[in-house]
Formats: structure tokens, sequence, C-alpha cells
């Protein structure tokens, strides 16, 4: 009686012992050393914060999985604070120090601006996950984003108002200190007056700012039927709540930006019935998408907001480039990163354009009971 539980025992044995010498060879085969800048603190903590979750959730899939080619991925995650000279010298230190062959970040436009010339002066690939502005790319080819740009979205946003919101008089705030949101205000405008509707008023502020009483009361007075705000959170926020405050009944428009935890409590529950342009929905029924709601929710007990769907689509396009390579030759991991296609990812479809940019769909979404609903879905033109 006792053979039989013996040869089960002898096979588990062997299979541990395979098992750990598979793992073995991983863990002796030379990392591919990746950097990773994002605000972990700061102004924008949140989006740092979703994006490491998500990265590093990546990142030990594919290494649990046997690596690229046979080599693990050593992720190093530095926290630039959503700070300009921050991800500067956190650039400069992965490059110089840690000798990374790609950076993965930063997360804010004008971040991204600071760190972009580094690494094409310095021959690096880099691409940041959330990133929109659009003159990020033009930068230099060895600079990349898993993210649409801003004059896509600020183009889906004006659409969608004039076209099925029947919209035709607007006003603006907008950051002016700011290329992200300067960017949005500008594609918003343009493609609001080419369909034929009228920006009535504008009103811009810095960095910083928390009190826009001033700027609110002008607007007010135009008694505009939308009022758009391109920004992050942390403005979109008070912003939202002192609108509401002051008995403003415009539609709140929004962008990518507004998609954070913290907006709730800053607006207070006066973002209640906007819409917003953003990268992915919750309530997408995508295969993959779900997984990866499911598996993030799980580990990380929240659900995966815009920031993570992204920080985990660019490790995707990431891993799909360094395979493509063959290697950590900079040369040929950019050439990848240009060509990579069909990538089924978090946000949808993605084929990589040599540009820097993906091809992606958009969706529309309105907040309801504290949740952001699906309401329409574009697909980019061509697919």
């Amino acid at each position: 009686m006792s053979r039989p539980k013996t040869k089960v025992l002898v096979l588990y044995v062997l299979v541990l012992l395979i098992s750990f010498g598979a793992g073995s060879a991983l863990a002796q085969a030379e990392p591919i050393k990746v950097g990773l800048i994002t605000p972990l603190t700061g102004a924008v903590a949140t989006y740092g914060q979703s994006v490491r979750n998500s990265v590093v959730m990546g990142i030990d899939s594919i290494n649990a999985a046997g690596g690229i080619h046979g080599r693990p991925i050593e992720l190093i995650v530095l926290d630039d604070k959503g700070d300009s000279t921050e991800s500067a010298q956190a650039a400069r230190r992965l490059i110089d120090r840690e000798k990374v062959a790609l950076i993965i970040g930063p997360v804010i436009t004008p971040a991204v601006m600071a760190v972009a010339p580094i690494a094409q002066a310095e021959g690096i690939p880099m691409i940041t996950p959330t990133g929109t502005g659009d003159q990020i790319t033009e930068l230099g080819d060895y600079i990349f984003r898993a993210a649409y740009k801003d004059s896509f979205q600020g183009r889906i946003m004006a659409q969608f108002a004039y076209e099925n919101l029947g919209i035709t008089e607007a006003s603006i705030i907008y950051d002016i200190a700011n290329d992200y949101s300067v960017g949005l205000r500008n594609a918003f405008k343009a493609t609001f007056e080419e369909l034929g509707g009228k920006v009535i008023s504008e009103e811009s502020y810095s960095t910083g700012d928390n009190d826009f009483s001033a700027q609110l009361t002008s607007l007010a007075m135009r008694n505009p039927e939308a009022l758009f705000i391109p920004d992050y959170y942390s403005a979109a926020g008070p912003i939202l709540m002192q609108a509401k405050l002051m008995g403003m009944s415009s539609v709140m428009l929004g962008v990518d930006g507004w998609d954070s935890p913290d907006l709730y409590a800053l607006a207070n529950g006066f973002e209640e019935d906007g819409y917003i342009v953003n990268h992915y929905s919750q309530d997408d029924e995508s295969a993959t998408t779900q997984s990866f709601i499911a598996e993030y929710t799980e580990k990380f007990g929240t659900p995966p907001d815009a920031l993570a769907a992204l920080g985990y689509d660019g490790v995707l396009i990431v891993a799909r480039a360094l395979e493509a390579a063959g290697s950590t030759d900079p040369e040929a991991i950019k050439e990848a990163l240009g060509t990579v296609k069909n990538i089924e990812a978090a946000t949808g479809t993605i084929d990589m354009d040599p540009e820097g940019t993906p091809v992606k769909s958009a969706v529309i979404l309105q907040s309801k009971g504290g949740k952001w609903v699906l309401v329409d879905k574009i697909e980019p033109s061509g697919r």
C-alpha cells in the first residue's frame, strides 16, 4: 500500500526540483534593469501610486512567466513628487548610476518634458505611460507614450459636447502655467469653434492656486451652457465645488486628469453628472480589461483607475518591444517600441506608431453616484 504514495512523493519532489531549477536559472540570468519615475508623494500622488502598483503587478507577472527571453526585469522605482526638477534628477540617477536599459515615466506632462531631453541625449528609450502633451514625442525618436495625445482627447470632448449634448456655447477655465492644461484648452476650443460652437468666455489661473472665486464669478456672469475644466483632479475638484456653491448650473466637462479617487472629496460630490474623456472604462466588457481589473482589485483592494490601466499597458508595450528587440541594445528597443502592434491591453487594442504614440480608443464617462459610467466609446479613424 505504500508504493503508490512513494511514487506520488517522488513525482512531487521532481516537480519541485524542476521548478526550483527554472526559478534559479531565471534568478541567475542577468536582469534587464528598468527604471520607473512616478509621483508617490505630492499633489498628484494618487496618479503615481496607481502607476507604481500596476507596473509592479505587470512586471511580477512577466518574471513569474520566465522573464524576457529568460531574463528577469529588475524594476527601480523613484519618487519625483510630480516635480520637474526631481524628475530630471531621477532620470540622471537611473541613467548614470543604475545603468537602466529603459525608463518608464514620468507620469504628468511637465515632468515628462523635463526628462525626455535627457533620455534623448543619452540614447535611452523612454515611455511615459500617462503623459498626453502633444509635444512629448516631438522631443526625439527615443521618446514614447502609452496614452493618446491631448489634441485627441480635447477634440473628442468638443465633438461630444457639440454633437451629443447639443451645447453651442461654452466657457473654459484652465491652468496657464501647465502645458497639459493649455494643450487641452487649445484643442477643445479649436474643435468646438470649427463645429460651429462658441467659446463665450475664458479664465486662467496658475498651478497651486486654490481660490478660483474671482474667475468663476466672471464666468458665471456669462451663464455658459457648459464649463470645460482641463486640469488634474487637485485643481478640478476645488473648481467644481466652488462653481456649484456659486450657483453655476453649467454642464461640467473634463478630461482624464479628473480620474482620481480624491476627486470626490475635493469636489464634495459636485462632480455629479459631469463628463470626462478617459482612456478606459471599468464597464468595458473586454476579457483583457476585466481580467486586469480583477487582478488589480484582488492585489490592491481597490478597483484600478485609468492611471493604473495606462501603467499596466506601458508594461505590456515594453515587454513586447523587449521581446521583439531580442536584446537591451537601445537602438533595437527604440525601433521595436515604434512598431509593435495588436497588443491586447487594459485600455483596448494598441498599435504603436513610429512617432511614439499608440493608436487606441477613447471613452466618454459620466459621474453617477460617485462612479464613472460609460457613455460612449470612440474608436480611432481607420480601425
